[in-house]
């Protein structure tokens, strides 16, 4: 159990810089944002992997009375949905993966406009996921990572 959570938080940790990141795309340019982009969605289809079971257990509970799961669950789905909005878009806009690939695109206010709003309801979500999760965040941290480096 110690390291699937020690898994989990490099893997979450490395996620949230790189989204962090990926909200400034003048910090990289376009290309590096577009690569990092790619490399996040591996990042985020593994935090979901490494939750599968909580996700089935909680789905299956769904129509129970309201709680803190039921409440996870619903920003997680909405979450997937905002990123997921956010990955498309931004390929259908991509100035440099997608024609590495031999696929071209052409610009559209559209596309654009979706990845802005997705891009920022994401922020808002991940900023809600964190704070409901804040304690399990500081209390991983004291365990796994201040623990070992003053021991």
């Amino acid at each position: 159990m110690q390291t699937h959570a020690k898994t989990r938080l490099w893997i979450d940790s490395a996620i949230f810089v790189a989204y962090l990141v990926l909200m400034q795309p003048a910090l990289t340019g376009i290309a590096i944002h577009e690569w990092l982009a790619t490399a996040a969605i591996a990042g985020f289809v593994t935090h979901v992997l490494l939750q599968w079971d909580w996700l089935i257990s909680v789905g299956r509970k769904l129509l129970n009375r309201w709680n803190r799961s039921r409440l996870n669950f619903v920003l997680d789905t909405g979450l997937w949905l905002a990123m997921t909005t956010a990955f498309v878009s931004g390929y259908a806009i991509s100035h440099n993966v997608l024609p590495l690939l031999g696929i071209s695109v052409q610009e559209s206010f559209l596309w654009r406009r979706l990845h802005d709003l997705s891009a920022n309801l994401t922020l808002l979500i991940v900023a809600v996921h964190i704070g409901l999760h804040w304690r399990w965040i500081t209390s991983t941290i004291r365990r796994y990572i201040l623990r070992q480096q003053s021991a």
